[in-house]
């Protein structure tokens, strides 16, 4: 299993896991409760889009 923590252009915090085993790949994102809630790939993209000058 991969686990990459990152902070998107917009400074959302992010997890990219990624399981080699069965392939799935999935952005996370901390919830209030202490848990993850999983990130559809659309609004990573979108978060980390460069603003137009």
């Amino acid at each position: 299993m991969t686990r990459l923590p990152m902070v998107l252009t917009d400074g959302t915090a992010v997890t990219f896991v990624s399981c080699h085993r069965c392939e799935r790949r999935e952005w996370l994102v901390p919830a209030s409760d202490s848990t993850w809630e999983p990130m559809p790939i659309e609004s990573v993209l979108a978060r980390s889009a460069r603003k137009a000058r």
